[in-house]
């Protein structure tokens, strides 16, 4: 890591005098820097913040090959592929997992070799000012070994392995409020076995999960799904055989902390299953009506879409600007998306750079990023303007203030940032003292 010298940041952008610091004014620079990052919008966000991100697949690759190996079953995010997503303005990245891998006994201890590749990878995207959305990529089932998948909520995983799994992560991140803790990937009715999770037992396996982080911190925000793959579009019709919908069930999941979001998934294709690069035009954002009304009807309810993409064609892209122009124009009970998906390896709708795949970090660093064809036609503008720190955006790393960490993100990047950087308020790629000065007159708790 380097860092600038102290006398050469103290020329370009500040004194010290007598003990106080005094900011060197660059008005109208500074004033456009204020413009950027305060952008004014038709409703308040959510308490959560906007935020729009990505996510990194790859972690939990080859679902049934456990262990597996790193490099041949599945992959990490590189720090190349990181600072990728930082410099497109996004500020949050969900990052999958295997439940197996990580915990490869129930309420056993971390397999340390994996947890290392999770914890070098969120503290790469930290460190990058991005948040983290933390995700068992599981849908609610765990495969013992030489088993098929079985639901939480079974005798042979009980509701208590999960719990177990979110109080020993909770441990690990309770002091960073930039790790956000996603309960679990598209929990789904029916286990391998055809045993069926009731909406009513997964709200319940929910909010003891949420009683367990709760235990341990009150910082961390906290995403819950709902059955059915938490889709959107079926929030308030798929039924189980009690009858029961995620609206009717989800309404009884609580947070004493205040800082829960409901997660739902939207893809665009004909059922709704991300697995097609032909969307449906009757699908988008129609489909986030009734999911919205009940948000509101809860009152301070907020809502995620944790995963959505779709395949690089018009009806594609009309479909996606339909979604995001619904969040953005509604984001008093929306706090964004992240959008399905990057990785290293072969991904439906990946918005990996185009000569960056199966390269190492190093590689991809000697080659200048060629992006795909959605992310300069559709997602490119959307990051570049779209995000927000709930009234805080001088907090680069959204830990709730404007101080050391913050401070030091921007001084490692110091400079052109061809890419763009976090902390280039002013969006002219370049981080210099007129961006330093927008974050020290910011500086402290976030209001």
């Amino acid at each position: 890591m380097q860092f600038l010298s102290v006398s050469r940041v103290c020329a370009q952008s500040f004194v010290v005098h007598s003990g106080r610091l005094v900011v060197a004014s660059l008005a109208l620079a500074a004033t456009a820097a204020l413009a950027v990052a305060t952008e004014s919008r038709a409703t308040a966000d959510t308490a959560f913040g906007f935020h729009l991100g990505v996510n990194a697949a790859g972690l939990e690759f080859a679902e049934g090959n456990f262990p597996g190996t790193l490099g041949t079953n599945y992959v990490a995010p590189t720090a190349a592929e990181i600072g990728y997503y930082a410099g497109k303005n996004m500020t949050i990245v969900r990052l999958p997992f295997a439940w197996e891998r990580l915990q490869p006994t129930l309420s056993g201890a971390f397999d340390p070799t994996y947890l290392g590749y999770i914890q070098t990878a969120v503290s790469t995207m930290r460190s990058n000012g991005l948040m983290v959305l933390l995700d068992p990529h599981n849908y609610s089932m765990y495969r013992l070994s030489g088993q098929n998948r079985r639901h939480i909520g079974t005798s042979s995983v009980p509701a208590t392995a999960f719990v177990d799994l979110w109080s020993r992560l909770a441990d690990l991140y309770k002091g960073d409020a930039g790790v956000v803790f996603g309960l679990m990937n598209e929990p789904v009715q029916w286990d391998d076995y055809g045993e069926e999770l009731q909406c009513a037992e997964w709200a319940g396996y929910a909010n003891q999960a949420i009683a367990a982080i709760r235990a341990k911190t009150t910082q961390n925000w906290i995403f819950v799904p709902g059955n059915f793959w938490t889709g959107a579009w079926s929030w308030t019709t798929a039924t189980d055989t009690t009858g029961a919908t995620n609206a009717t069930a989800m309404a009884s999941v609580v947070d004493s902390a205040g800082k829960m979001a409901f997660e739902v998934h939207q893809y665009l294709d004909s059922n709704y299953s991300g697995t097609s690069d032909t969307c449906d035009a009757s699908h988008g954002a129609a489909d986030l009506d009734n999911f919205t009304a009940w948000l509101r009807a809860q009152s301070g309810r907020i809502g995620f879409i944790g995963e959505v993409g779709a395949g690089s064609n018009t009806t594609c892209y009309d479909d996606l600007n339909g979604v995001f122009d619904y969040v953005t124009t509604n984001r008093d009970v929306w706090a964004g998306w992240t959008y399905w998906g990057s990785s290293n390896w072969s991904l439906q709708f990946s918005i990996e750079p185009t000569n960056w795949g199966y390269q190492s970090s190093a590689t991809q660093l000697s080659l200048t990023p060629i992006d795909t064809v959605m992310m300069t036609t559709v997602l490119a503008a959307r990051y570049g303007s779209g995000s927000s720190g709930a009234s805080c955006p001088a907090d680069v790393n959204h830990n709730g203030g404007v101080e050391g960490a913050d401070l030091a993100i921007m001084l490692n990047g110091w400079g052109a940032q061809p890419l763009g950087h976090r902390a280039d308020f002013n969006a002219d790629l370049m981080v210099d003292g007129v961006d330093l000065e927008f974050l020290l007159t910011r500086w402290g708790a976030c209001n």
